[in-house]
């Protein structure tokens, strides 16, 4: 009895042992990647406009003592106009004393003055204010008298500027958001359009030779309104070259959606002018509001398929807002006193640098690609990887027979785990494949983490 205990406990003790033991685990399939195609056509092209890669001035924002550290760095980011003096503060500024009397934003420290504008940018457009007249009863004694004074504002602002080195004047800035002294939003609109045509008839008398563009501003949401602004022009009309646009935009958004902005775009100019069309997106942004609040890196990710749009649209130019980070913490370019640079000023330098010749049709999906024949034997695609998940990409190249793959740059977020962090993003050298029997480009996107941009350029 004594020996069968003891080789009962031996037993259980076996037994408790072998449970005891870890077993390997098994070797997980790992999952197999999405597959993202893309197309690119060579032989579908439009010219790109280099000055869709210009800059808005911010005179709040930007001291007189700063600008001339401003222009270098719009400069190193190889930028090609500047909208001056801003937004809003145009409706206020004073020409004369580089001052914004009236206005409930003013600096403590004014803001770049005509003369620093002159002896530090080579190309610029100018905005005269309209907001003197709006706040009147339309065609009262006091709205007479504004309009005269507007008049001589405008003459007085060009002057200022030069006439000769001015690429484009614009008639206010957004008088849908204006006060307006109370009216109606369709009241508004016809105020506008008579200031506008009053002062646009000015303006040719002054200048019979000019070279630069006269443009009216209004809510590319609202095209139709660009239709009701030509009705209401009873003289000057054909004084008139184009429209300007704040072509604020995102992929979370039913108003200002990107899917339409091209159509949009399109249909204001061709509404108040289909013969004048000259198209200025005098502010615009990867808005926060509009993509889920992207920052900083994650915003970048956007601007190649804004300005793709842009190019592919016809836009004659284009101004980035803002210039400086505080006014919109994460979309800034740099930093109120121009030490740091931010992500979306790096990808629009890149952009402005590789983006040129022609803005080729493309085909996207969840990974939004942009690309440009730069001449005839080069190709430079831009691909977003954004939020996505990592994916296995391969581009079909139709129209262009690719003898090689010249470069493949990854910028990357300087922190996969901080993509919203306010760190410059990091260039490194990366790779793809030619698959040259079908004409396709394949790689692989977004592998180490989310809002990778690969830089690509074909050789025929």
């Amino acid at each position: 009895m004594k020996k069968f205990l003891i080789l009962f406990y031996l037993t259980l003790a076996f037994v408790a042992c072998k449970k005891d033991k870890k077993q390997p685990a098994p070797t997980p399939t790992p999952d197999p990647l999405k597959t993202t195609d893309l197309s690119v056509w060579a032989n579908d092209k439009v010219t790109i406009n280099p000055e869709i890669f210009g800059v808005n001035n911010d005179w709040k924002t930007i001291t007189n003592t700063n600008f001339p550290a401003f222009a270098n760095n719009l400069k190193l980011m190889n930028y090609k106009l500047m909208r001056y003096p801003g937004g809003w503060e145009s409706e206020y500024y004073d020409w004369n004393n580089n001052t914004t009397p009236g206005w409930d934003k003013t600096p403590d420290s004014p803001g770049a003055s005509v003369a620093s504008l002159k002896a530090n940018v080579d190309s610029y457009s100018i905005v005269v204010p309209t907001v003197k007249a709006m706040n009147e009863q339309v065609f009262s004694t006091n709205w007479w008298s504004a309009v005269s004074s507007l008049k001589n504002t405008a003459v007085n602002a060009i002057n200022k500027a030069d006439p000769s080195k001015v690429k484009i004047v614009e008639i206010g800035n957004e008088w849908f958001l204006q006060w307006g002294g109370g009216v109606s939003r369709a009241d508004k609109l016809t105020k506008y359009a008579k200031i506008a045509m009053n002062i646009a008839e000015y303006i040719d008398q002054q200048f019979p030779n000019r070279t630069f563009k006269l443009l009216v501003n209004g809510d590319y949401t609202v095209p139709s309104e660009f239709a009701d602004m030509k009705n209401a022009f009873t003289k000057s009309y054909n004084s008139i070259d184009g429209v300007a646009l704040h072509t604020y935009t995102g992929y979370t958004t039913d108003d200002h959606n990107i899917k339409d902005l091209a159509a949009r775009i399109k249909d204001c100019a061709n509404n108040f002018n289909p013969a004048k069309n000259y198209v200025y997106c005098s502010e615009w942004i990867p808005s926060r509001a509009y993509n889920d609040g992207k920052l900083y890196m994650e915003a970048a990710n956007i601007i190649p398929d804004i300005i793709h749009i842009y190019a592919r649209s016809g836009v004659n130019a284009a101004a980035y807002w803002p210039p400086a980070n505080n006014s919109i913490p994460g979309l800034g370019l740099f930093n109120p006193g121009q030490t740091a640079t931010y992500p979306c000023a790096q990808i629009m330098g890149e952009l402005s640098k590789s983006y040129t010749g022609e803005a080729l049709k493309t085909t996207s999906s969840d990974i939004h690609i942009s690309a440009t024949l730069n001449d005839n034997n080069t190709i430079t695609l831009f691909v977003t990887g954004s939020n996505q998940p990592a994916s296995d990409v391969s581009i079909k190249i139709n129209d262009f027979a690719v003898g090689s793959i010249q470069s493949v740059t990854k910028l990357r977020p300087s922190d996969y785990y901080k993509t919203d962090d306010s760190k410059p993003y990091l260039t490194e050298n990366a790779s793809a494949t030619l698959d040259q029997a079908n004409n396709k480009i394949n790689f692989t996107i977004n592998k180490a983490g989310k809002y990778e941009i690969f830089k690509i350029v074909l050789k025929k």
